[in-house]
């Protein structure tokens, strides 16, 4: 975790806005770094195998100070490339890079970072974000400074001084709308891809990355491709693997969380115990269930050599982290798997998110590339006519609508319940953010719209902050740039060969993971959506009584206190009426976010 104030041209004092730095939390220590016209610093976690040479170096006489957040993957490249020692840490090899190619050295790595280089007397300072925002970085501007951070929300509440957060931010648990937004008007994220250069003279935001200049390969083959996505898969996970760590992986049914697990757990096999952690209960049943994921992560970790752990926490434990919202963002069971994780001795978690939106996608987007391409037997071979009644709802949901910009009407359904409690101008999600998610004229389109969408970076945002402050890392393999770029030219043509869905995955996954969940084609986990309902039903029943409290907070203006109140009487007087899960959902989202206003502005609405 870094952070500070750099002015350019000024001895700088250390500034409230990297409050992130200064406070004290269990297991993190602190290091000031200060240079002319900056002042700030970074975090060390006793858990993990890092010194502050893994974060920070400063060459004063090449006038060069560098904060590096995250990892550089392909050092042998890097060095075959540059004549740079594989051997150096992240930060020198920056510095040394930067000094021989300028801001452009990024477009090299392959990596998850966060950098923050300054050129103290040269007064410009950068900050640099990986291709795919793994690593989070934001920053404000502020009479002249440049602040930053790797902990968005903290900067947000530095530097808000008591001000109220944005009620458009908050919406988010409620709606879609542009997630790379923050809590504060004044704050932005670096996007994913780019790097910000800051100095009197300017101040340039520049896009390094540019995925959307890829084109398809018509040329490929199917045996290329699968061969050469093997290759990538393997390496990008065997690149991921650091000697330095004790490793485990998320579980579950889920191909992609699968082959990661596995082909983690076989980089690391001199490794004595390795944990699989599953967000499955552990002391939980959920009565008649089509299968219990419980089941398959068991088969999953005897076939691999992974010790399965399945969440421990209770509906107490759940109650309790809603109030810590501004810090676990939502991933409440997430929160609770890096505790279980870090007091089991592990400290680096691989983990198979973004395969969905890249290498393991399963149909959005297929469908319109084969008409437009007339493959016409390929398309009828996975829609067949008949039944006609079949055929023409798929092809409404797949082909029509999302070509259109049309929501299919159970979704649109679902968003009128999701946002239900917000008052008549907030209800709708924004255009945008819907377009990116769900309106697809190719399935290229579609992959570089996930990356604009930033549902991926979000996750990856919280979960870095969130893991750190408990020694965790986290390693996201398929969110490899060349898995990415490489998907991005395969031809839809070649995703059709079987008729499986997320058929790569599938295929690569032979040999390396059982078939019972290879094969499996529900990703739906029934015990933990059961899990689930009886922890939103219970908080909401612990907390339904501070409705009075949330309706004198000014920061949930723009919820219909009304019709909640109206909803909450009648459910007292016959809990059998009407949809409860809305009303519980709504109860624990107004709960979390009541909680976090607290936490953002200091200050307590009492009854």
């Amino acid at each position: 975790m870094i952070g500070g104030c750099y002015t350019p041209g000024s001895n700088g004092t250390f500034s409230r806005a990297c409050s992130i730095l200064t406070g004290k939390e269990k297991g993190l220590r602190f290091t000031p770094v200060e240079a002319e016209g900056f002042s700030g610093g970074y975090y060390l976690h006793e858990g993990l195998p890092l010194k502050g040479g893994d974060i920070y170096f400063h060459d004063r006489e090449r006038d060069i100070l560098v904060l590096f957040s995250g990892y550089i993957y392909n050092r042998e490249e890097v060095s075959r490339d540059t004549g740079i020692s594989t051997g150096d840490p992240e930060p020198v090899i920056a510095a040394r890079m930067f000094l021989k190619e300028g801001p452009g050295f990024v477009r090299r790595i392959n990596g998850d970072f966060a950098i923050f280089i300054c050129r103290p007397a040269g007064r410009v300072a950068y900050l640099f974000r990986d291709h795919a925002g793994i690593r989070p970085v934001s920053y404000s501007f502020r009479n002249g400074s440049l602040y930053f951070s790797s902990d968005t929300r903290d900067l947000c509440r530095s530097l808000a001084a008591g001000k109220r957060p944005d009620k458009v931010w908050m919406t988010g648990l409620f709606r879609y709308i542009d997630f790379s937004r923050t809590p504060s008007h004044d704050v932005r994220r670096v996007p994913p891809g780019h790097y910000l250069e800051f100095s009197r003279e300017r101040t340039r935001l520049t896009r390094f990355w540019n995925p959307e200049r890829i084109r398809t390969d018509r040329k490929m083959d199917y045996d290329r491709m699968v061969s050469d996505l093997r290759m990538l898969l393997e390496d990008a996970v065997a690149i991921r693997c650091d000697g330095r760590f004790t490793a485990g992986a998320h579980v579950s049914s889920g191909i992609d969380s699968a082959i990661v697990a596995a082909l983690a757990r076989k980089n690391y096999n001199s490794q004595p115990s390795f944990y699989g952690y599953s967000w499955s209960p552990a002391g939980f049943s959920a009565g008649e269930i089509p299968y219990d994921e419980r089941d398959l992560v068991r088969s999953l970790c005897t076939a691999t050599g992974i010790s399965p752990v399945f969440s421990g926490i209770t509906r107490e434990r759940f109650l309790e982290s809603l109030g810590r919202f501004f810090y676990n963002g939502g991933f409440y069971i997430e929160e609770y798997l890096a505790e279980q994780a870090s007091s089991g001795g592990t400290n680096l978690i691989f983990s198979g998110w973004g395969g969905d939106e890249f290498i393991s996608t399963g149909d959005r987007g297929i469908e319109t590339d084969l008409l437009m391409r007339l493959s016409l037997s390929t398309y009828f071979r996975r829609n067949p006519v008949r039944p006609l009644k079949r055929f023409a709802r798929y092809f409404l949901e797949y082909t029509l609508f999302p070509a259109l910009g049309i929501l299919h009407p159970a979704i649109a359904r679902s968003f009128e319940r999701d946002a239900r409690y917000l008052k008549k101008g907030y209800r709708r999600s924004e255009r945008k953010a819907l377009r990116n998610f769900y309106f697809h004229t190719s399935r290229r389109q579609m992959h570089l719209r996930y990356l604009r969408f930033y549902h991926i970076q979000e996750r990856c945002e919280t979960w870095t902050n969130m893991g750190y402050r408990s020694g965790i890392e986290y390693r996201y393999p398929l969110l490899d740039r060349r898995i990415i770029e490489y998907m991005i030219t395969v031809p839809s043509e070649l995703l059709c060969r079987t008729d499986f869905f997320r058929p790569v995955l599938r295929i690569l996954g032979e040999g390396i993971i059982p078939d019972d969940v290879r094969l499996n084609k529900s990703k739906k986990d029934h015990l933990f959506s059961a899990w689930w309902d009886e922890l939103l039903r219970f908080s909401a029943l612990r907390v339904i009584d501070e409705f009075p409290v949330w309706m004198k907070n000014p920061d949930l203006d723009f919820i219909d206190f009304g019709l909640l109140g109206k909803d909450i009487r009648e459910y007292k007087i016959n809990p059998a009426s009407g949809d409860t899960r809305a009303l519980f959902r709504g109860l624990v989202n107004l709960k979390v976010l009541h909680e976090f206003t607290a936490e953002y502005r200091g200050k307590k609405y009492r009854s």
